[in-house]
């Protein structure tokens, strides 16, 4: 059997600034699975740029296309399908990932022959182990057949039989994959769903809700093989657990291990425990996401997000005094003001969270948010649904005037960031150019009724 694995493309302002790509971490443990098990693959990653898809498969003549898949994706693994099946039909197409384990429904598509929506990669490995395989006897899965999708018990994801990502496309790549000002950059994962409860996010629908957690020998273990020193820990949020926080730290150190790192954690946690931020600091934790989402108290209390105005402030202070740079995660209300978006920018400022993202509040589905704002949604094209554009109509603005006001909000941060020389100066142009092209988008989608 051979194997050619797919991460879609995907383009908005985000990606146009050209400030994050990553290596196909999912891809890479997919190629680990097939080495192990005598399945040649090949990985097609047409986030970095690629030949045309009919040409990859003239060449690598596969038995087996896998994807792994987001809501933005969907339009562009539709047309993937129909250019495999086009070129043979005996072609079998399997689709995974967060979309597909939380909504499998939205990739039952014309040419979808398999759907894996729970067990991580376990559903994957007894496809391509057993591929005469019986699907009804296979967990975690959904099959197309006879004209009828069928859904198949959830599989368990177990953690711990993760085997170490296979990097060799990564070694071939390095050039490629950065994050910010890391580059190259690999990433990491060390836990999946996440513990928290916060209503809006999609993370904590992940396994069922249920938050499990890599051994920290495990990770630092992974961390030895990574040819490159700087490193993206991308769990939503990084150990909340003191005891294994303290042994990752300690075999760190033990390890004598000379990296760099960037990694996630809440608010909260950092503002309790300045001590822990302090050493990770100490063995190489250079810059920190945070989802400090709004600054308004009663924003992040509908949010159920557990945090406060006063908490964020707690927290920018550790991390300023631990030397730890801050990328602030931040959110537009749906329901914010014109000078919502001013305060933010003093906010961002004041506090020199030069390296700040800001998206537009987007009700994914499935949350409790989305059940909330459902009379309100104008567009079920998901390739709306990237934080950039308008899922829903603002109540106390015009379409218009939020459009002009988020992404001129953009160009003052990317002239403040430039100036700051946080960033090159092509960024301020790539920035300005971005914005423009987005709002002129979101002119020609406003002279219909709705994006429908």
């Amino acid at each position: 059997m051979k194997v050619l694995l797919i991460k879609p493309g995907f383009h908005n302002v985000f990606t146009k600034l050209s400030l994050i790509v990553t290596e196909p971490l999912e891809l890479e443990y997919m190629t680990a699975i097939c080495k192990k098990r005598g399945v040649e693959s090949g990985i097609c990653d047409f986030t970095t740029g690629h030949a045309p898809l009919r040409r990859i498969l003239r060449r690598f003549r596969p038995d087996m296309v896998a994807m792994t898949a987001n809501f933005v994706h969907i339009a562009s693994v539709e047309k993937y399908v129909k250019i495999i099946k086009k070129f043979d039909s005996h072609i079998l197409t399997v689709v995974g990932g967060p979309h597909a384990e939380v909504m499998p429904e939205d990739f039952q598509l014309q040419g979808i022959d398999i759907i894996i929506h729970s067990g991580g990669f376990r559903p994957f490995e007894t496809l391509i182990s057993s591929p005469e395989a019986d699907y009804r006897d296979i967990r975690g899965i959904c099959y197309y057949r006879k004209g009828t999708w069928h859904r198949n018990h959830r599989e368990e994801f177990r953690i711990a039989d993760l085997p170490f990502p296979d990097r060799e496309h990564f070694c071939r790549n390095l050039k490629k994959y950065k994050y910010v000002t890391m580059k190259p950059c690999a990433i990491l994962k060390a836990s999946y769903s996440c513990p928290h409860r916060c209503n809006y996010c999609f993370s904590t629908l992940l396994n069922g809700g249920r938050y499990l957690c890599r051994e920290p020998e495990n990770v630092v273990e992974e961390i030895r093989t990574i040819p490159c020193d700087d490193i993206w820990i991308v769990d939503d949020t990084f150990y909340v657990d003191l005891n294994k926080l303290d042994r990752f730290i300690e075999l760190v150190k033990k390890e004598n291990l000379k990296k760099n790192y960037s990694l996630y954690f809440r608010a909260d946690f950092i503002a309790a425990h300045p001590e822990h931020m302090r050493r990770l600091s100490e063995i190489g934790v250079s810059m920190c996401a945070v989802g400090l989402e709004v600054i308004d108290d009663e924003v992040l209390e509908k949010y159920e997000k557990g945090s406060s105005v006063d908490i964020i402030l707690s927290a920018l202070g550790v991390l300023k005094e631990c030397h730890i740079t801050c990328i602030g995660l931040f959110m537009i209300d749906i329901d914010a003001e014109k000078s919502y978006f001013k305060k933010l920018y003093e906010f961002i400022r004041k506090h020199e969270l030069y390296l700040s993202t800001i998206s537009i509040f987007t009700p994914m589905p499935g949350t409790l948010q989305y059940e909330k704002y459902r009379d309100r949604i104008v567009t079920q094209d998901y390739r709306k649904w990237d934080f950039v554009h308008l899922t829903i109509n603002p109540s106390k603005m015009s379409r218009g005037a939020f459009y002009f006001e988020f992404y001129r909000l953009y160009v003052k941060l990317a002239v403040l960031i430039v100036g700051k020389k946080a960033l090159p100066f092509r960024y301020l142009g790539a920035a300005v150019r971005a914005s423009l092209e987005y709002w002129a988008e979101a002119l020609r989608g406003m002279r219909g009724k709705t994006e429908r």
